[in-house]
């Protein structure tokens, strides 16, 4: 796992190679990172969901990176990724309305099963276009590093040998 300090993440002090994948970036991202809730905190949503809305919140540490770099692939997952996740959003909300509608009749229940089960994973799906999700980085619980678990050798290679910066 690559561990960036947080302060060079939110200088913006970043090679133009995607961590992820290696490639050459297509342009420098701005994003904001967050910190994984920690383990102990799904046990919270027993109580009520407000309660661990609210403790996640407190705890969460942020770095805002005026510029991620992100490569051709990045952008063509987040594409594929709201390409299937919307429309199959949008057939849910569909199927569960016609459901509902028909509840009496013979198929109403079957689609009103099908339309929820369409629109959660339709909701799963596009969640995972998130810039973050993409990027494939979080910060650390104590909010000093960006952790990269899946960096590519060529990006800690342009951040060891201290590659210059680009400009879009």
């Amino acid at each position: 796992m690559l561990r960036l300090p947080a302060a060079q993440v939110a200088n913006g002090h970043l090679p133009h190679v995607c961590p992820r994948h290696g490639e050459p970036a297509i342009e420098m991202k701005r994003m904001k990172l967050i910190s994984k809730p920690p383990s102990w905190t799904p046990v919270l949503i027993l109580l009520a969901v407000i309660v661990y809305v609210i403790v996640v919140t407190i705890l969460r540490k942020t770095v805002q990176a005026p510029a991620w770099p992100w490569c051709a692939q990045c952008k063509a997952a987040r594409s594929r990724n709201l390409g299937i996740g919307l429309p199959v959003l949008g057939l849910g909300i569909v199927l569960f309305a016609v459901g509902i509608a028909t509840i009496d009749g013979d198929a109403g229940p079957i689609m009103f099963l099908l339309g929820l089960v369409a629109f959660l994973v339709g909701l799963i799906v596009a969640a995972r276009s998130a810039a973050q999700t993409v990027a494939g980085a979080f910060v650390s619980q104590d909010g000093q590093f960006v952790e990269v678990p899946k960096s590519d050798p060529r990006f800690m290679q342009a951040l060891q040998y201290g590659a210059a910066p680009q400009r879009f």
